[in-house]
């Protein structure tokens, strides 16, 4: 009888172990590192995401994308005389004098991380590395990244030279609102052709094994050892220095799902392993809900001007967001109504609509107006006008249909006459 409960309690232990497993946020092997929502920026999961952290060239997502804004890929630089002397670390070997476009740059910047690309378009678009670097600060600031300063445009150690994982993840999610950028960080091969200097072609392939990988190396994934190769995955940077480890900003879109992982200072193929695992958990927990479509009715709202007056309020857009799969059950949704005055234009704002998930806004969708609504003054004069216009048109078919009958009783009348006479001179 022991046997049989110690047993049957095993089985339900192990039950609710799976249960406990399935909902727990995934092991980080890496120090630090973050996932998101690609769309709202909504942390899914995370561990030491606001602690300073080095960058390395996930640095470089910053300056793409400052270069992309300010420029045009078809934009012709010439390298500087001291970029090709002064850089350290990964480079195309650049030389002074040569001539490329920032197409070729970005996408040396962004592929195989070359440092001698990030110092020639910052000093391009900046004038200077110093002025390029207070515009990434300005950035970073801008975007709400406020625990990151930047020292230099392309990740090399330096002491003020940080970040945080949260951070670098909203600089991501913003940098993946860009074409362009979206384009080059989910290239995996990219080709520059001669230049002014070079007479062979430069190859160059992507260094993110998400969406690249041609080794033999693999990581403990579910239990199993499998490529760092990752089928959803859309793309973003890598990045190395003995000091922040290795460092990988990833991005991975599944059935309309998209999210954002940074995983800093990790150890050789760590940071591909927490990517798997990061976005498995995204996408098996969570969906992306649809909370509200465009153009749905919400409400009615009274305006009293002197005279009552009602409106309908409608959405402005679809509203979608992504939850925890258990939770949709729990989003509850409070509507917030403007001072409104008449005269209202069509699509005008009247108010928003609110949604929350234990006691957090997960999105939120203005309501408006779907026709133009005249002030009651207005509305009044107008009716005032049309009553008048209303009386005198009646009177004008009153008169037209007494004429009408009048001629009708004339006629009649002359017939009649005409018949007397006719009468009376046949009987003389």
């Amino acid at each position: 009888m022991i046997r049989r409960i110690l047993f049957y309690t095993l089985i339900f232990s192990c039950f609710f172990a799976n249960i406990d497993k399935a909902y727990a946020s995934p092991a980080i092997l890496c120090e630090s590192a973050v996932l998101i929502d690609g769309g709202t920026g909504t942390i899914l999961a995370q561990k030491n995401a606001d602690k300073k952290m080095y960058p390395a060239s996930l640095t470089k997502i910053m300056t793409a994308i400052l270069a992309i804004e300010m420029g045009e890929l078809s934009d012709v630089i010439t390298v500087d005389e001291d970029t090709p002397y002064e850089i350290e670390g990964s480079h195309i070997a650049l030389e002074p004098g040569e001539i490329l476009t920032l197409k070729d740059l970005l996408y040396a910047l962004m592929l195989p991380s070359a440092n001698d690309a990030a110092s020639v378009i910052a000093k391009h678009y900046g004038g200077s590395l110093e002025n390029f670097v207070k515009l990434m600060n300005a950035k970073a600031r801008e975007l709400g990244a406020l625990n990151t300063n930047f020292a230099n445009p392309h990740g090399l150690h330096d002491e003020n030279h940080y970040t945080t994982a949260a951070d670098l993840a909203l600089i991501t999610k913003y940098a993946m609102e860009n074409d362009t950028f979206r384009k080059i960080v989910s290239t995996t091969k990219y080709e520059i052709q001669t230049t002014n200097k070079k007479d062979e072609p430069r190859y160059f392939t992507s260094l993110n094994k998400l969406i690249y990988n041609t080794s033999h190396n693999q990581i403990y994934v579910d239990g199993m050892y499998i490529s760092p190769y990752y089928e959803y995955a859309t793309g973003a940077k890598t990045g190395y220095t003995p000091q922040a480890g290795n460092c990988l900003a990833a991005t991975a879109k599944k059935d309309g799902t998209e999210l954002i992982a940074v995983i800093l200072k990790g150890v050789s193929l760590e940071m591909y392993q927490d990517a798997h695992n990061l976005f498995n958990y995204g996408f098996e927990e969570y969906v992306s809900a649809t909370l509200v479509s465009k153009n749905t009715f919400i409400k009615n709202i009274k305006i009293d001007n002197g005279d009552s007056k009602e409106i309908s309020a409608i959405t402005e857009r679809d509203l979608t967001a992504l939850v925890a799969k258990n939770s949709i059950g729990d989003i509850k949704s409070n509507v917030y109504i403007d001072d409104i005055s008449l005269p209202l234009e069509k699509n005008h704002v009247v108010g928003r609509i609110e949604y929350t998930l234990k006691g957090e806004v997960i999105g939120t969708v203005n309501l408006i107006s779907p026709i133009s609504v005249k002030s009651i003054a207005v509305d009044k004069q107008n009716n005032i006008l049309l009553s008048i216009f209303k009386f005198i048109v009646y009177l004008i078919l009153i008169a037209l249909i007494s004429i009408f009958l009048l001629k009708i009783y004339n006629d009649i009348r002359v017939r009649v006459n005409r018949k007397k006479r006719k009468r009376k001179y046949t009987n003389i």
